[in-house]
């Protein structure tokens, strides 16, 4: 009776909290995006992974989990877990995540069996309070209030507490005033208390769901015990399109938007992070509200970020206040401050009219404690704070200002290991683009200096030198952001690496970053994990934790059509549909394709390659390899035809296959045309007989080029 009331009166308090919103960005804010949520990836991992390109990848056991199955048995290891690190990069949708198993439990369909009581705590609020009490803690959850803590604490094995945001405050979470469990009317440092949550030295049997961004897991891990690592991947493809449905009040809105959204393969791409999804659909409702054609042909999530706070919102309508908001912002990720006063405010020029502006627009929302502000999203500060640090503009330091020399500046604010993980960092590459440049200029009416750009190379260049290694994900995104050719040739020089990739926006940046690897000239793909040992050492590797999707192939055979060294693709052991192969076929017949040698083992497809072949299709394949490809007699009518449309073949490896006599028969009879221009035929003498293998023997007298080898 008193659990049923307990989540009654928490489900009035957050239901209340929803109907006194009026900002106009609700959907995002705390409360609103629930009810509009589409089910999120979660990978459950064996350690977490340090983002990095491989990193223990292969091999790792891993598996999608649902969110019921955050606690309890492990569906690998059946061990049970009482702390769950929610993990995942900025804006992919891990804050969204905890306020939505709170809700669910609210409403009696998650975990009802599990907790009896379930606490959310946004860690940005708590780093307000210098000093708590584990009382003062849940009192500050409680919708009463008195909270009967006695009667709560009765039970710690049915609480959990959910820390969201907890890498956020610049805590030191191993500090720790004592092994023993202080009374819970015991004040102490708040950092202190939740350390003591983390290191099970206080309540020892509650649960912990925690979140943070991956490049903040080293100084949490220290803190941990045992604890259970979900990596949040984001949307799905079928449910980015969900989300454009619940988003949208009316389903011919909802399909007109995605519509637009497909046409933009990038854009699709990028919409996998929940905030990318809001933002997309808040500017293509703008559109339609204005009765425009709806387009957005941003590339990048700092062109998207533009055109949202420039195009939709109008910030520029601050006029001269714009510059001192995005030094409040910066001043903001220097400090590691998230909420601000009006005094803040005023320190950069700022009034209540411009608090109030910038509240109706939706940059900013209103806590409850009266008076204390911040950005509707943690990447929305580091935006603005980088747009200072493109302008040069000073930042408020030691009472005084101070201008910014962006790699100092930087360094200033993050652990120059962690620097180029930063959203803010990233922001700042692509605002230093070509087109963030032209933008950021029109908007504050001046010139920007070329020297940051220079700047941003330096520290490119410094951080590439151990590529690949840790944080190597989160340079590729920096440099996607810039999309600049010429800074990319400028950096890149390596001729091997090995990256496993998980979600199709990893996908997109290799394929963009491989695009100008110049000195590569293999690439294997091993798909779905598949650990094959390689036949060289030199090259690209490249690992995919599931198999490809027909997407996936299309950007991955994209790095076909662009001037390259690339000369030898093994594709040996994976799966291709019609389509992937149709993707394939169109990647040869560019005009810049050089590959020459291509590994290929898809009994079912290949013969749509070599059909395409056939047709005249440009290709300038010198060596195919069709090793264990499944191959019979059947297919080979069409090797046939393939060896006299494509005089640049001149090796072919058919080992391991089951060609029988007559499927030999009618090879021969390929390798005699006159346009045939074959050297070197690899075959297995095992599956044919001594007749056949005689005609081989004429063929080769016939052909005095024609070297046949046999397995």
């Amino acid at each position: 009776m008193y659990h049923i009331s307990s989540q009654h009166r928490v489900k009035e308090k957050y239901q209340n909290q929803r109907r006194e919103s009026s900002c106009p960005t609700q959907s995002w804010r705390n409360g609103y995006l629930p009810q509009k949520f589409t089910q999120l990836l979660l990978l459950h991992r064996s350690q977490p992974r340090g983002y990095d390109f491989l990193s223990y990848e292969v091999g790792e056991q891993r598996h999608l989990m649902e969110i019921g199955d955050l606690f309890g048995p492990g569906l690998s290891t059946q061990v049970e877990t009482s702390t769950v690190v929610v993990h995942g990069v900025a804006g992919i949708g891990k804050s969204t995540l905890a306020r939505q198993v709170r809700g669910a439990w609210e409403e009696g369909w998650l975990f009802k069996d599990c907790f009896k009581h379930v606490f959310y705590f946004n860690c940005r609020e708590l780093a307000q309070s210098e000093t708590m009490s584990l009382a003062e803690l849940i009192t500050k959850d409680w919708a009463a209030p008195d909270a009967p803590i006695g009667q709560i604490l009765s039970q710690p094995e049915q609480l959990l507490f959910i820390l969201d945001n907890l890498d956020e405050p610049k805590w030191d979470l191993k500090e720790q005033s004592s092994e023993l469990c202080p009374h819970w009317s015991q004040q102490q440092q708040v950092h202190t208390l939740l350390g003591s949550l983390l290191k099970k030295t206080l309540l020892p049997t509650a649960s912990l769901l925690i979140t943070a961004r991956i490049t903040a897991l080293r100084k949490l891990i220290p803190s941990l015990k045992h604890p259970r690592w979900v990596e949040v991947l984001g949307f799905s493809k079928s449910a980015r399109k969900d989300y454009f449905y619940k988003y949208f009040p009316y389903e011919s809105q909802a399909i007109r938007a995605f519509t637009s959204v497909k046409s933009n393969p990038a854009l699709l791409t990028m919409c996998l992070m929940p905030l990318v999804s809001w933002l997309v659909c808040t500017c293509l409702k703008q559109q339609m509200k204005q009765e425009q054609p709806l387009s957005l042909t941003s590339q990048t999530t700092t062109a998207l970020c533009l055109h949202y706070f420039f195009h939709v919102l109008q910030a520029q309508s601050l006029g001269t206040k714009l510059r001192g908001f995005c030094s409040l912002a910066a001043e903001g990720t220097w400090k590691g401050k998230t909420l601000f006063i009006p005094e803040d405010f005023r320190k950069h020029g700022l009034d209540g009219a411009n608090i109030s502006t910038l509240l109706n627009m939706g940059v900013l929302q209103e806590h409850p404690t009266p008076r204390i502000f911040s950005f509707i999203h943690r990447c929305f500060q580091e935006f603005f704070a980088a747009m200072s640090y493109a302008l040069g503009d000073g930042v408020l330091k030691s009472g005084h200002f101070k201008n910014i020399k962006i790699i100092t500046a930087l360094t200033d604010v993050y652990d120059r290991h962690d620097l180029i993980g930063k959203p803010t960092t990233c922001f700042l590459f692509g605002l230093l683009s070509a087109q963030g440049m032209r933008e950021m200029e029109s908007i504050f009416k001046c010139s920007l200096s070329r020297e940051r750009h220079s700047s941003l190379l330096r520290l490119a260049k410094i951080q590439v030198l151990p590529m690949p290694g840790p944080h190597s994900w989160d340079l590729l995104h920096c440099f996607y952001e810039i999309q600049d050719e010429n800074f990319m040739k400028n950096i890149f020089t390596c001729n091997e690496m090995r990256i496993c990739v998980q979600t199709d926006m990893e996908l997109l940046l290799f394929t963009f970053f491989f695009k100008f690897c110049h000195r590569i000239e293999r690439l294997q793909l091993n798909e779905g994990g598949q650990h094959r040992q390689a036949g060289r050492t030199s090259g690209a590797f490249l690992y995919s934790w599931g198999p490809f999707t027909d997407s996936w192939w299309q950007m991955f055979f994209s790095i076909l059509k662009v001037p390259g060294s690339l000369g030898e693709l093994d594709l040996s052991g994976n799966s291709l549909s019609c389509s992937a192969v149709q993707s394939l076929c169109d990647a040869l017949k560019s005009p810049h394709c050089r590959l020459e040698t291509l590994r290929f083992t898809d009994s079912n497809k290949f013969t749509t390659l070599l059909s395409d072949v056939d047709n005249g299709g440009g290709c300038r394949l010198k060596r195919l390899g069709l090793v264990s490809c499944g191959l019979t007699y059947n297919c080979c009518q069409g090797l046939a035809s393939m060896l006299g449309a494509c005089p640049s073949l001149t090796e072919l490896d058919l080992q391991q296959n089951n060609l029988g006599d007559l499927g030999v028969r009618l090879l021969c009879e390929g390798l005699r045309q006159p346009a045939c221009k074959l050297k070197y035929l690899r075959l297995d003498q095992i599956w044919l007989s001594e007749e056949v293998t005689e005609m081989l023997r004429f063929l080769q007298q016939e052909k005095s080029r024609l070297i046949i080898y046999y397995g």
